[in-house]
């Protein structure tokens, strides 16, 4: 975050105040020595960040082909003048021979926007896995949970202007949560955290700020979890990916009230 001098103007008159600013930085990921990704992201969390979105991109086929993960950190400025900057914005991935996807390898890097998905040069449609598990979880649950996501938000109460991902478990408990002027980005933190920690998404669901597009649930599916749910609508391109791989898709989670979008059947009660 970052204090800015910013002037409110209203009919009454002009006034200056201070006030605090999410942080934006781009993210370089390299797997294998190749540059797959530079991520515009808020600073933190930088190897969750990189290891979610090789995993919910398909970059790499799965967590346990990855060998290594390296975050530079941050260099001392006043030793190494220019470094810090460089050093905290580089995450390096090696991952077993075999395990990339070699388009990942050998084409451009993506470049990843805070606010959009990613865009894919010179690649087909991917292709996804049917999530076979049964995990159901209560209305009352999801409601829990949205309350829990509200509550656990410091950098949006501080700033505004950001996104959030959370992960819970089937009783509505939360696992994790992530804060990014992302909102990919945060399901990434959220996914990553999760994995480098050995804890299995199978039955757990996601939450997010943002809205359920096409290229979030896809990210969805891709790591194993079989429910979305978002304060806001789904477009239907994602919801026709989630109805075809059997991922329910919760959408306008707001006090009691909530719409289910697909494979209803896993939400239980009202």
């Amino acid at each position: 975050m970052s204090e800015r001098r910013v002037q409110k103007i209203t009919p009454e008159g002009k006034e200056w105040f201070s006030t605090e600013l999410p942080g934006e930085e781009p993210l370089t990921v390299e797997v294998n020595g190749h540059t797959v990704a530079i991520i515009m992201r808020s600073p933190g969390h930088e190897k969750e960040l990189a290891v979610g979105f090789c995993l919910s991109e398909g970059i790499i086929d799965s967590f346990r082909d990855i060998l290594l993960v390296h975050h530079c950190g941050l260099a001392d400025p006043l030793e190494e003048p220019g470094v810090a900057m460089e050093s905290r914005n580089l995450v390096h991935i090696r991952a077993r021979d075999g395990a990339v996807q070699p388009e990942a390898l050998s084409s451009s890097p993506r470049w990843i926007q805070a606010g959009c998905g990613p865009t894919r040069l010179n690649s087909d449609d991917p292709d996804f896995s049917t999530l076979d598990g049964e995990l159901k979880v209560t209305a009352s649950t999801l409601r829990k949970a949205g309350q829990e996501m509200r509550r656990s938000q410091p950098m949006y109460r501080t700033t505004g202007g950001i996104h959030a991902a959370a992960i819970f478990d089937a009783a509505g408990d939360l696992i994790t949560l992530q804060e990014d002027v992302g909102r990919h980005n945060a399901v990434d933190k959220a996914a990553g955290y999760c994995l480098m920690r050995g804890i299995d998404l199978s039955d757990k669901f996601v939450a997010s700020s943002g809205r359920a597009s096409y290229d979030m649930v896809s990210k969805a599916i891709r790591l194993g979890l079989s429910i979305v749910v978002t304060f806001s609508s789904p477009t239907s391109l994602a919801v026709e990916l989630a109805e075809l791989y059997r991922c329910t898709v919760v959408g306008y989670l707001r006090g009691r009230r909530m719409n289910a979008y697909s494979h209803p059947w896993r939400i239980v009660g009202g």
